[in-house]
């Protein structure tokens, strides 16, 4: 079978919109296998460690699709993220529910790692002036405050790398992928606003979820 690449500049202009901290890294569609109608009913999986985080992007993403009138089903329901991280889901638990809940796709978005680094600023420097340049007590002030009150500070980066997949229940085969950085985001549910909609809107486009 035959698997074709997206357009990545195009891709990249459409994603654009999430703002400098939003890059697209690689992104695939395996065409031939694309369905001949769109999906009726997805099976929504957020994969992370975070808890929060995985009710806050699964409710987002849920309500956005429902909205266009597509039926969506969250594991978190079926599976909270207490019970899956003591118990394991098998294989064979996750295939059930998802025949059960009558999904015909698998919608996943993954947390694949995240990177923090730490960068030192040094403070201003000292660097004493002659007393013939002193002046007056204002000029000694002015030329000294902004020195002496400027520590050294750590600051801290982050980088998000995500991973968002589109199966086929059926065949249980990968229609689409696209895997992202989300570098310093200011919080979780702004960030994922944005890009959940971008992401239905490349889902639509590739007629997977219908126009």
């Amino acid at each position: 079978m035959k698997h074709t690449f997206f357009p990545m500049l195009m891709l990249a202009v459409i994603l654009s919109a999430c703002g400098p901290t939003q890059k697209i890294t690689s992104s695939w569609v395996n065409r031939e296998a694309l369905p001949k109608g769109p999906y009726k009913s997805m099976f929504l999986l957020a994969i992370t460690q975070n808890e929060k985080a995985i009710y806050t992007v699964e409710n987002q993403m849920a309500d956005l699709i429902t909205s266009r009138g597509k039926k969506v089903v969250q594991s978190s329901v079926i599976f909270p993220p207490k019970f899956a991280a003591t118990n394991g889901i098998t294989r064979e638990l996750m295939a059930e529910a998802i025949k059960k809940a009558g999904c015909d796709a698998v919608f996943t978005i993954a947390l694949l790692d995240t990177k923090t680094e730490h960068h030192y600023q040094e403070g201003t420097t000292y660097s004493p002036m002659s007393y013939s340049a002193y002046g007056s007590y204002y000029g000694y002030y002015s030329y000294y405050y902004p020195q002496v009150y400027t520590p050294g500070y750590y600051t801290t980066n982050k980088t998000f790398y995500i991973e968002t997949n589109f199966y086929d229940v059926a065949s249980d085969q990968l229609l689409w992928s696209i895997q992202s950085e989300a570098y310093n985001p200011s919080n979780l549910e702004s960030w994922f606003n944005d890009y959940s909609r971008l992401i239905l809107s490349q889902l639509k486009k590739e007629g997977l979820i219908g126009k």
